[in-house]
């Protein structure tokens, strides 16, 4: 199966010139270009659009089609700040293509999976360009990447009583043997910073003898939250998590082995509870506690005998259905108080992306599946839920949608690193899935549409 030239030509133009754009939401930069950039895109392949402020960066939307299944596609334009830049092996905000993949900042994350879906889109309506027998909804946003604050009062506002079928989500993976990867749901996440002060400015390091280090201190109190083997000792957190007998049993056979996982991601030193008959489990079921960084103190070139008057250090816990951030980060702070760390300031960063899965059951999910299957070569791999997050629940809770996390992030693509990237091949399998999938969902709205309204009336 090939694709015709011109469709490859112009999608990567239009990955190009977003991936150009440097649209750092951390800095609030490149924002508005953007967005502007994204509705032109959408309102050239047909849809009604608009762009709406948010906190920080705008929500681009496209609207097309009308009938009783409603998809909505959720996409976001900003990227991660691209530091260390002596690290990329060529400018991040330039596209460049080598060894059959194609890198720059936002390529993979989300870029590039924007621009495989709007270019499977186009092929669709050159073969289709009769009206759409459903409605689809795309939503663009631009605050992802520093946890989507205004998501949430943005459908609660344009969308209020909405009620999709599917949500095709922002990203979805494929594995090292180039099998498609469908996410069926996501973790939550909850972004802390700790801090502690121990005078009212760094001492000489003599003092040691006498006062306490905060470095020392707050080490040892993040220390107190997990043991060795991963396991988090925060009382009550735990509590109510349990994966129902059906969707465990989704993630009872590694789909991958966990070699090919380390060699992809170079990863080498194993919690101690993993091993590779379970570490699948872990990955869709195990909430985790990550230390991001602990600073404080001299940290410049030779020595400096200080003793520091603060430290910080910044953590996230990967929270998977049955955890509230904000309960969690509550349980955070009766861990500190309780076991002697009541000094310590506790600030919350992100509590508003909530763990959610979806049945993978529903027909556009096998219908998608199978597609997935003919352009891949390769069944597709149901993945009860990602091991990352993502602010899905408002449209599974919210819209009613089940999510279908279908996309080209392969194991090597360097998420969030230097030379991010997406593999050639699969960045066009995907724009031929797209096609077909807008194409397959298009002649059995007819027949599976009412299927769909069941579904969703029944809450299966």
């Amino acid at each position: 199966m090939t694709l015709p030239d011109h469709i490859k030509i112009e999608a990567k133009r239009d990955l190009t010139d977003l991936v150009a754009i440097p649209s750092v939401s951390a800095r609030v930069e490149g924002l508005d270009a953007c967005a502007d950039k994204v509705a032109a895109l959408l309102a050239d392949a047909g849809f009604q659009t608009a762009i709406e402020p948010g906190d920080v960066g705008p929500f681009v939307t496209g609207e097309i089609g009308e009938g009783p299944f409603t998809l909505v596609i959720y996409n976001h334009y900003d990227v991660q700040p691209e530091e260390p830049i002596n690290l990329w092996t060529a400018p991040p905000f330039s596209l460049t293509e080598r060894h059959g993949a194609l890198f720059g900042r936002g390529a993979a994350d989300d870029k590039g999976e924007f621009v495989s879906r709007i270019a499977g889109w186009r092929l669709f309506r050159e073969r289709h360009p009769g009206p759409l027998p459903f409605r689809l909804i795309w939503i663009v946003e631009g605050e992802e990447e520093i946890g989507s604050p205004s998501l949430v009062r943005f459908l609660e506002k344009r969308y209020a009583g909405l009620q999709a079928d599917l949500c095709w989500w922002e990203f979805g993976e494929v594995d090292i043997r180039g099998r498609p990867v469908v996410l069926m749901g996501f973790k939550g996440v909850l972004a802390i910073e700790l801090s502690v002060r121990t005078a009212r400015a760094d001492l000489h390091s003599s003092l040691g003898a006498i006062f306490d280090n905060p470095l020392w201190r707050l080490a040892s109190a993040v220390a107190s939250m997990r043991d060795a083997a991963g396991r988090v000792l925060i009382k009550g957190f735990y509590e109510g998590i349990e994966p129902d007998r059906a969707t465990r049993e989704l993630a009872a056979s590694p789909p991958f082995a966990l070699e090919d996982l380390m060699a992809a991601t170079g990863g080498q030193k194993l919690l101690g509870a993993v091993t590779p008959s379970n570490f699948y489990e872990h990955l869709n079921f195990e909430p985790c506690l990550n230390v991001n960084g602990i600073h404080g103190g001299y940290e410049g070139a030779g020595t400096k005998t200080v003793l520091p008057a603060t430290a910080t250090a910044k953590l996230d816990f990967r929270l998977v259905p049955g955890q509230n951030p904000k309960a969690v980060a509550d349980l955070v702070r009766l861990h500190l108080d309780d076991n002697g760390f009541d000094d310590i300031e506790l600030i919350v960063h992100d509590a508003e992306v909530l763990g959610v899965r979806s049945d993978p059951s529903h027909w556009a999910v096998k219908l998608g599946a199978k597609l997935l299957e003919k352009w891949f070569g390769q069944p597709a791999i149901l993945q009860p839920s990602s091991a990352a997050s993502g602010l899905a629940h408002p449209f599974v809770h919210q819209l009613g949608a089940t999510l279908f996390g279908a996309g080209i992030t392969h194991h090597g693509a360097m998420l969030h690193s230097p030379d991010e990237n997406i593999l050639i091949d699969q960045f066009h399998q995907m724009i031929g899935f797209s096609a077909d999938f807008f194409s397959a969902l298009a002649s059995q709205c007819g027949s599976v549409a009412d299927v769909g309204y069941q579904q969703r009336e029944t809450g299966s």
